[in-house]
Order: C-alpha cells, then structure tokens, then sequence
C-alpha cells in the first residue's frame, strides 16, 4: 500500500480503503464493517429515511439534497421496518455513510451486480452536485442514492447495499497502448474456446465484447409479475416467478422487445488483473438506444481462477429503450475500460466467497435460488 494512499494518483484498493475509512474519510454511524470493503470499491448501505418523488431531480450548485427531497417528496418512508417500493417509482434514499473527502480525493457510485440484475436502477446524490454517481473532490456531508425499480416491486429496507463507490486520485485509464502492451504479456480477454482474444478487439484503450447467443439457454427475460421481490431473502426466490428462460434462437438472431428487460451474458470472457480495475462502459451510443448494463464495476481479480488468468464472462442487463432490436450472436454490445490501482490489490475477487466469481453464463442475482442454463 502506498505511504498516504489519500495523496496518491491512482484509484484506492482494499487497504487504501481501510486506510481511508480509518482516517476518517467515509463514516457511518455505528462504523463501517470490514464485509464493506471490496477489493477497490466500498459498499453503501441504506439508511432508513426515504421519500417517494413525483420524478428524477439533481441539485443545482450551493442546494441541500435534503433540502431538494423534502420540498418536492410525496411521501416520506421509514426504511426501519422492510417497505415495498412499487415499479417505476421514484424513491430518494439516504445512505449511511457520509464523506469527508479531502482535496483532489474524488469519489464514484455505481450500482452492485445484483442490482443491476434485478433491474433496480440506482444513482447517488451529493449535495451542491449536479451530476449523478460522483461526490466531488473535497466533499464533507450526507449522501443519497435515487432508486427506481424497473421490472418488479422491490421489498427494501435499512442496512441493504445496492451501490458502491470507489475512491481515487488522478484517475487514471488504460490507453490503447499501455492495454495492448498488457495483453500481449498477460491477456485480458479470451475467446470462448480459451485462447487470448485477437487484438483487433481492443480499441481505444477499451476490450470489446459481443453477446452469446449460442448455449442452450442464452438468457433469461422478467416477467410481469404481482410479486414483489425481498432485498433480504438471499436464495429464496423462484426464478420461474420473475423470469423466463430464453433458448438459444435461431440463427443466432435473438429479439429484443422494446422496454422488456434481459439477462443475457457475454461471448469472451475477461480477466481484471491485480493492480487494475475494470468499469463495464457502453461499446457505442451510435450502436443502438439499448442499455446493455446497470452495474459496471469489476474488482482485481476478477476471471481469476486458481491462481490463473483465466477470464470470465460477463452478465449483460440489457434494456431496448427506443425500439426492438435484433441482436446477433457475436455483436458487439459493451466494453471493458482499464484503470490503475495505487498499488496491486492483495484481496483479490473471489477469493473470499464472492457470489459470480465462478460464473460461466447468464445468472440471475443470488437473491433466486440457483438455476442451471
């Protein structure tokens, strides 16, 4: 770990985390369990006070988001007690944590993998910011995180974590060179059969990655459903509930109907080494009105296995916003951006019990009880 990791360039792993935590840089009252930690992001919990909105809303520079919620809020919600959240409602939630950042410390939300996988959109609030997901440098206050959920009626209460932020300095990304140098000694990606990915598919500083369509059971689709689905109840739920399985289509052509929402998976698989980062990035807005993920994180060591860098796949949430899509097997549908850690992660994913480590496929979220496509 580097001397001060609050003063050096780079984004925080697990022990500049701590060290911030320790510092006084992020506080909760009651403090912040080590379970939060992840190997270079952080896990926010709810709080219990919520407020349902008549809509989305940011603060304007110099305004409370307290001050925001409770001047338009249509309802106000005591997250103590589990309370059901109703599709397509706009909620504000304040979170547990709060953050002292100091200069040039800066930090950035997203939502967790089994969020996305539940098609609960999350997006965090800072106050005087008026840009979703990112705590400015030099930030102290309270923070808040939007949710809408999208399929199904979500049953939320306080202590849950459905986002994480990670914390960094100078952010720094890969560019095409330093990410092809680094897939020449060790390869990020592999193609299904194992083999490194050609370089043609890593393009401005970013590996490219197409859909799978050719497995028995390619996907799954949510249904419309009168259930409403528990945040607590881990394992629980049956998918045959909230989804439907998708078999592989003909000709590897698979349609995508509008504002239907899929869990599809990728067709390489990719690997995170030790001292980097990964955040899964649209491949291309002029592609396609599709939003192919909710939660883009990926921690050091992800597609490691057994000490090897194997690669793994990738879960696609993947939404046609304006029209139907055809999507074909192979397409290019997202990519992975590189960026630099302060220092190589020692608590690498996976190595603690993670829930996707081991993945090979489309997966529902581990609140459903397992399913074998």
């Amino acid at each position: 770990m580097p001397k001060n990791p609050l003063t050096a360039p780079g984004t925080l792993e697990a022990d500049g985390l701590t060290a911030a935590i320790a510092a006084g840089v992020v506080t909760a009252p009651g403090g912040i369990p080590a379970g939060q930690i992840q190997p270079s992001s952080l896990d926010l919990r709810l709080a219990a006070e919520a407020y349902r909105m008549p809509g989305s809303v940011l603060p304007v520079p110099g305004e409370r988001v307290r001050d925001l919620v409770q001047g338009l809020a249509l309802e106000k919600l005591d997250l103590y007690q589990p309370v059901c959240l109703g599709r397509n409602q706009v909620y504000v939630v304040r979170l547990q944590e709060s953050f002292a950042l100091p200069p040039g410390l800066e930090a950035y939300a997203n939502g967790k993998s089994s969020t996305g996988r539940l098609d609960l959109a999350t997006r965090v609030l800072a106050d005087g910011s008026p840009r979703y997901d990112r705590i400015p440098a030099g930030y102290h206050g309270e923070v808040w995180v939007e949710l809408i959920p999208r399929s199904f009626a979500i049953v939320a209460a306080a202590g849950v974590s459905l986002n994480q932020a990670i914390l960094f300095r100078d952010r720094s990304l890969l560019g095409q060179k330093d990410l092809l140098e680094r897939h020449r000694q060790v390869p990020v990606l592999f193609l299904p059969d194992g083999t490194p990915a050609p370089e043609s598919s890593l393009v401005d500083g970013r590996a490219m990655m197409g859909a799978d369509l050719d497995r028995e059971i390619v996907g799954f689709v949510a249904k419309r459903t009168h259930k409403a689905l528990v945040l607590a109840n881990l394992g629980q739920h049956r998918p045959s509930d909230f989804f439907e399985p998708i078999s592989r289509p003909d000709q590897g052509m698979l349609f995508l109907g509008q504002d239907r929402f899929y869990i599809l998976c990728t067709r390489e698989r990719v690997a995170v080494p030790a001292d980097l980062a990964c955040e899964m990035v649209p491949y291309d807005p002029t592609a396609g009105d599709f939003r192919a993920h909710y939660a883009g994180f990926f921690d050091p060591g992800w597609g490691i296995l057994d000490g090897k860098q194997v690669g793994a796949r990738a879960v696609l949430e993947v939404r046609p916003h304006q029209d139907d899509l055809i999507l074909r097997h192979g397409q290019p549908i997202c990519a992975m951006a590189y960026e630099r850690l302060q220092t190589p992660c020692t608590r690498l994913y996976g190595a603690c019990g993670n829930n996707y480590a081991r993945q090979d496929g489309p997966r529902l979220s581990k609140h459903f009880q397992p399913t074998t496509p």
